[in-house]
């Protein structure tokens, strides 16, 4: 049953939201987030006041890769590429993330995807630049792809957030795992590849906001957010 309305259901909840995230108003924050992205950068986002951010199990609840501006696509030599030009208005206009959410695979505003209660920034580590080039064209390929409503790595035809990263970049060997008979790849397996420093990821850094304000936290804070998330969802 649940495979049969997950599509309509999963499109009518991603819109559900009783708040904006912490981190919307806080433009520091914000700036502190884009001042260390670099393309490829993986940022996971903790958005519990929306439904979609409640959905998924774990303190993230969804992955978007920073793709970067004209002026960083140029000095990484993809600029010129028929791949990129098709979206360079958007671009400039600063969509400089894709994202896969409930719409498929698309750019988005930096307003748009930090607009959450938590952020953990990871780098894959590559080995050359024609590898990064090669990642950077193959995410703008995937544009246009659709939505896996039912979050199987092994669909074809559509895909999910963290779905689309394990595509574009295999050799990142992200956890995957089975759930109802599933094989999936949930947010927060993402963040504790970094934390265990398995040699693909490397933890750049954490922001969390409140009511209050926001702070930059260092990876012990991560794992104990993730740590506690679980606990209480156990409870």
């Amino acid at each position: 049953m649940a495979r049969t309305v997950a599509p309509p259901l999963g499109t009518v909840l991603s819109h559900v939201a009783w708040r904006s995230g912490y981190l919307k108003s806080k433009q520091a924050a914000q700036e502190a987030i884009l001042d260390v992205l670099q393309p490829l950068d993986i940022v996971l986002v903790s958005s519990k006041g929306k439904r979609s951010g409640q959905m998924i199990p774990g303190l993230f609840g969804h992955a978007a890769v920073y793709l970067g501006t004209q002026q960083e696509l140029q000095r990484l030599g993809v600029w010129s590429s028929p791949k990129v030009q098709p979206h360079s208005a958007r671009i400039r206009n600063g969509q400089v993330f894709i994202e896969a959410d409930a719409e498929g695979v698309h750019l988005s505003k930096a307003s748009v995807v930090l607009n959450t209660d938590a952020v953990a920034i990871l780098r894959p580590r590559f080995g050359s630049l024609p590898q990064r080039r090669r990642a950077v064209l193959d995410y703008f390929s995937a544009i246009g792809m659709k939505f896996d409503f039912l979050f199987d790595v092994d669909s074809p035809d559509c895909t999910f957030c963290t779905e689309l990263i394990h595509r574009v970049m295999p050799q990142l060997d992200l956890p995957i795992m089975e759930i109802y008979g599933i094989r999936t790849i949930i947010p927060d397996s993402v963040a504790v590849s970094a934390i265990r420093k398995n040699g693909t990821l490397a933890f750049v850094g954490y922001i969390k906001g409140d009511q209050n304000g926001w702070s930059q936290a260092p990876i012990s804070e991560l794992a104990n957010d993730i740590g506690e998330n679980w606990a209480a969802r156990q409870r």
